[in-house]
């Protein structure tokens, strides 16, 4: 270990919505950790374009020629950096970090990071998954309760000035199904069983016996259709990697119940759009809640923003006032793990690339 550790904080600075001084607040308690570290402000922003391209799967080669030129602030940054917090980085990267050993993403999904090159540098990586849960988990629940009790409708009549009975349904007795039982989606699960309901989850490391908090039934992806097919709501959770791509088709959404509900909470890039919008369309979901969308901003040309009974956000389900002092202790309490080498908090697995 070098007499200096240089952290630099490089996601985008439109990102952080608290008064300056708590980012302060947060990075003086950054150095407080080791005299050693050394903070340096030097952000690196890719476009949202730019940045589900780096996390599609690969080849990634043509993007290399796509990339802004680095600023000599931002080449002198990487040069010394040893740890990095960041939401984007350039290809390639330890060709101009040659000192990089540790880089926390921001999301849940890290896809966009490891195209970085990460794995053959033999740098680590860590998601922050988790550090969203509760205010998402709560915007889950909301959005299931707005289609519930059709809150939408009875709004649209108040502003009609009409007064007309207009009638919700139970949620207690219905079965919830999740995809991806990672902390948003456990948190989802605590939350929801305050309604009397059954939770079926589905987790890609499922093995026959396994059980988890607050579900009923847990399976395995094998046993997705199944499950779809006998839940009223579906919350899919899941970050994004090469097995998560497209999982939801046309033959997924046509495996769901008549009439269920489906929540995206994830990637958009689990999503078939097309298929979603024609699910809608033909009436056999009876709603779909997506916070998410596979190109962010979503175009003004998109079908999504037209399609019936379709809840949409931009990606608004997280709490900006509390992401961040979250986002920021987790970093802490990683970079006290990575000096003392010790297993890192949500450390991801690049050989598997996620």
């Amino acid at each position: 270990m070098t007499d200096k550790i240089v952290v630099a904080i490089t996601y985008p600075v439109a990102y952080e919505v608290r008064p300056r001084e708590e980012l302060d607040r947060d990075l003086d308690a950054l150095r407080a950790i080791d005299p050693r570290i050394e903070v340096l402000d030097v952000r690196y922003v890719d476009t949202d374009e730019m940045r589900v391209a780096k996390g599609a799967p690969p080849p990634h080669d043509h993007l290399r020629a796509l990339e802004p030129e680095l600023t000599p602030e931002q080449l002198d940054t990487f040069a010394q950096v040893e740890i990095v917090l960041a939401q984007d980085l350039p290809l390639d990267v330890a060709k101009i970090a040659p000192n990089l050993r540790f880089v926390q993403g921001l999301g849940a999904g890290v896809s966009q990071l490891v195209s970085a090159g990460l794995g053959d540098a033999g740098v680590r990586l860590a998601s922050a998954a988790g550090v969203n849960a509760v205010a998402i988990s709560e915007f889950v629940i909301g959005r299931i309760l707005q289609v519930w009790k059709r809150f939408r409708e009875i709004e649209d009549l108040q502003e009609q000035h009409r007064w007309v009975g207009t009638y919700g349904l139970e949620l207690s007795g219905a079965t919830i199904g999740i995809i991806g039982l990672g902390a948003i989606g456990s948190a989802v699960a605590r939350r929801v069983k305050a309604f009397d309901v059954q939770v079926i989850a589905s987790r890609n490391s499922y093995r026959p016996g396994m059980t988890a908090p607050d579900v009923d039934e847990l399976c395995g992806p094998a046993d997705l259709h199944s499950m779809l097919g006998r839940s009223d709501v579906v919350v899919a959770a899941v970050p994004e990697s090469p097995g998560t791509i497209d999982v939801m088709d046309e033959a997924t959404f046509a495996a769901m119940k008549p009439g269920a509900v489906f929540c995206n909470v994830g990637r958009g890039s689990f999503v078939v759009e097309e298929a979603l919008v024609a699910a809608l369309e033909s009436g056999h979901l009876r709603a779909a809640v997506l916070d998410v969308a596979r190109l962010e901003p979503l175009p003004a040309e998109s079908p999504l923003w037209d399609a019936p009974n379709l809840y949409l956000s931009p990606h608004s389900s997280s709490s900006a006032v509390r992401f961040f002092p979250n986002l920021h202790a987790l970093f802490r309490d990683n970079v006290r793990r990575y000096l003392a080498g010790e297993a890192l908090r949500n450390e991801a697995d690049l050989a598997r690339g996620y």
